[in-house]
């Protein structure tokens, strides 16, 4: 059974959009670019929320042709394009991206159990939350920008549940922003 992990980006306040839904204060940040493609080379598949898997369609199929990408942004249009994708969906689903695939929260585990390596789960607040509540995240990855917006969605639920977590590893890159791996405490 492979392992699946959380990777998503966050303020420092714990929130993955702004107010309006924004996300104009990520950081541009070249630095990261050897990290997404190294995550993305790692993984058997990646797990989206229907709005994200919606908006990440319009963008990969043609980003690695686009005039002026650079070397990681070829390698990680290629991986995006034909790693298998699942679409969380409650109802029925068109992907359209290649290798796309609508599922249901009760597939987590199975897909977590016919992989070799590790899951990714690139989603939005309710699919992340599910996921916790599920408890079928080994691992959650925080790229956290230095940034404090006051309000928007939050990450994390305020479901009461307590869950600990350990530091395994915390890198800062050129912009400021930080990854952080957390193990769920056994």
């Amino acid at each position: 059974m492979a392992e699946m992990f959380l990777q998503i980006s966050v303020s420092l306040d714990g929130y993955i959009e702004d107010r309006n839904g924004g996300l104009d204060w990520f950081v541009d940040d070249t630095s990261l670019d050897e990290l997404a493609t190294e995550t993305l080379r790692s993984i058997d598949g990646m797990i989206f929320g229907r709005k994200a898997h919606a908006l990440l369609a319009q963008f990969w199929p043609t980003a690695g042709s686009s005039k002026g990408a650079s070397a990681h942004l070829v390698a990680q249009a290629e991986l995006m394009n034909t790693l298998p994708k699942f679409v969380l969906t409650h109802g029925e689903e068109t992907t359209g991206w290649t290798n796309s695939h609508a599922i249901r929260l009760d597939e987590l585990e199975r897909i977590k159990r016919e992989a070799t390596r590790p899951v990714a789960l690139f989603a939005g607040a309710s699919a992340a939350q599910a996921a916790l509540a599920r408890r079928v995240l080994d691992e959650i990855r925080l790229l956290q920008y230095p940034v404090i917006l006051g309000g928007g969605t939050p990450l994390f639920a305020t479901d009461g549940i307590r869950r600990d977590l350990q530091l395994e590893d915390s890198r800062r890159y050129a912009s400021g922003a930080t990854v952080q791996r957390f193990r769920f405490a056994v």
